[in-house]
């Protein structure tokens, strides 16, 4: 039996690969995670789309450790400012969280690693993401250290698979997947302001907005 466990924010990315899942394996479970996220109400969506897709379980795993590092990241640090506008093309974003998806990734493989699922997925697009763990070597690279931790994989010689299937697409070409599927956009939510409704201004908004021109 295909099973996996899907990294599941609230946005639409996470939303189209969990519809994806739902397709491809028999059984799928989600995990999201509370950071100290500026907009933790992504948390809301996640789990009303977890409900929908009828994952088998949904875990909710708190991150503490962001709440502790000041000034460096505009989604878990308030005095700074959320950028307006398109993410800078030459260096990551004040909004990067450091080592976010490793991070996640080392706790979503405990988690597939004690239910003996071997498949995580996560819903990284590399050609119009500034942020370096959205890069194909970054998945390359956790794959293989999960494998090498894993019990799992030392009990069965199975490996331990980081699903990324939106590596090498466009935000766009995600977008226009979850239409094929039947992904429910209203249900998803991205702004790093955390405001509802968002502030169509930040770059995970103005990049959302320009993904589903004509899906909705």
């Amino acid at each position: 039996m295909k099973r996996i466990l899907v990294l599941l924010s609230g946005g639409m990315d996470s939303a189209v690969l969990l519809w994806l899942c739902k397709k491809d394996f028999q059984e799928v479970y989600a995990v999201s995670f509370d950071y100290g996220q500026r907009h933790r109400v992504e948390l809301k969506y996640a789990l009303e789309l977890g409900r929908i897709a009828g994952v088998k379980e949904h875990f909710v795993v708190e991150v503490p450790v962001y709440r502790s590092l000041k000034g460096v990241s505009a989604l878990t640090d308030a005095s700074l400012d959320v950028p307006k506008g398109d993410y800078p093309k030459d260096e990551p974003p004040i909004t990067t969280v450091p080592m976010r998806n490793l991070v996640f990734l080392a706790l979503a493989s405990a988690i597939a690693d004690a239910y003996e699922i071997d498949y995580i997925g996560i819903g990284v697009h590399s050609l119009d993401s500034p942020y370096p763990d959205c890069r194909p070597e970054f998945i390359t690279s956790a794959e293989a250290c999960i494998t090498s931790a894993s019990t799992y994989s030392s009990k069965t010689k199975r490996r331990m698979h980081v699903y990324a299937p939106f590596l090498g697409m466009t935000k766009r070409e995600v977008a226009l997947l979850g239409k094929e599927l039947g992904v429910p956009f209203e249900k998803t939510y991205s702004c790093y302001l955390g405001t509802e409704p968002p502030c169509g201004e930040c770059p995970t908004c103005l990049q959302r907005e320009e993904a589903l021109k004509g899906v909705l």
